[in-house]
């Protein structure tokens, strides 16, 4: 794990972007209470015209009147939407590589019980990989900021990171979210177990390869198959 920057921990999405034929009325649900969470605006890519989801749509995004929406018609090119968190359902993650790295845009990919998908349990947990470790851990504050999650547990192999850089870790979090309880664990189960075992709303792991042509690190792929909850993939 690199050394971490004191920085502000803030989000660097412009939008959050989804798409109703690939993640159904509840990813729209998932992509309008992240928008409102983080401030930023939500850009919906609609489905046919006589789609049945669209009335449900609209009466969801009646409720979110403080929410900024831009609607992409079905049929029209998409727009390119630079620096949108993109939000897929955990089928297209699978089937249409890459999620993120590549494309330079955080992508969340939505799986996992209604409990998890709605917030509920307050917990964030960030899965610390040896490339991008960084780059989660700050998406990961910023996300308990957004959401008010009380507990964040932050993840790394028993073989990386010095005491040194965990309590730097440590030091980060206290410092952007001084309300937060915060857990470091050397990690000795699976990622998919951990989480299984300690169930949190959100798993933020990296999305950037280990090196080129090589995929997904070992957290974030078993992440993408097992996570019981919402993964965002974070690019930096």
């Amino acid at each position: 794990m690199t050394a971490l920057a004191h920085e502000p921990a803030g989000i660097t999405a412009t939008c959050v972007l989804v798409d109703v034929r690939d993640c159904g009325v509840p990813g729209v649900r998932w992509a309008a209470a992240c928008a409102a969470a983080l401030g930023v605006g939500l850009v919906v890519r609609a489905a046919a015209e006589n789609d049945p989801a669209h009335t449900d749509v609209a009466a969801l995004l009646a409720e979110h009147r403080e929410l900024s929406v831009h609607i992409e018609h079905h049929g029209s090119p998409p727009a390119r939407w630079e620096g949108a968190l993109v939000v897929v359902s955990r089928y297209a993650a699978l089937t249409v590589p890459p999620l993120a790295g590549r494309d330079c845009r955080d992508v969340a990919v939505l799986g996992g019980s209604s409990t998890a998908l709605a917030g509920r349990f307050g917990v964030v947990t960030a899965v610390l990989d040896s490339v991008g470790g960084e780059g989660v851990l700050h998406r990961a504050i910023a996300f308990c900021r957004a959401r008010r999650a009380t507990r964040l547990r932050v993840l790394t192999r028993p073989y990386q990171g010095s005491s040194r850089s965990l309590d730097a870790a440590a030091d980060l979090v206290h410092a952007a979210c001084p309300d937060v309880i915060v857990e470091l664990v050397r990690e000795a189960r699976a990622v998919d177990e951990e989480v299984r075992l300690f169930p949190s709303d959100l798993l933020v792991v990296s999305g950037r390869e280990r090196a080129p042509a090589e995929g997904l690190q070992p957290g974030a792929r078993a992440a993408l198959h097992h996570a019981p909850c919402p993964v965002l993939f974070s690019c930096s």
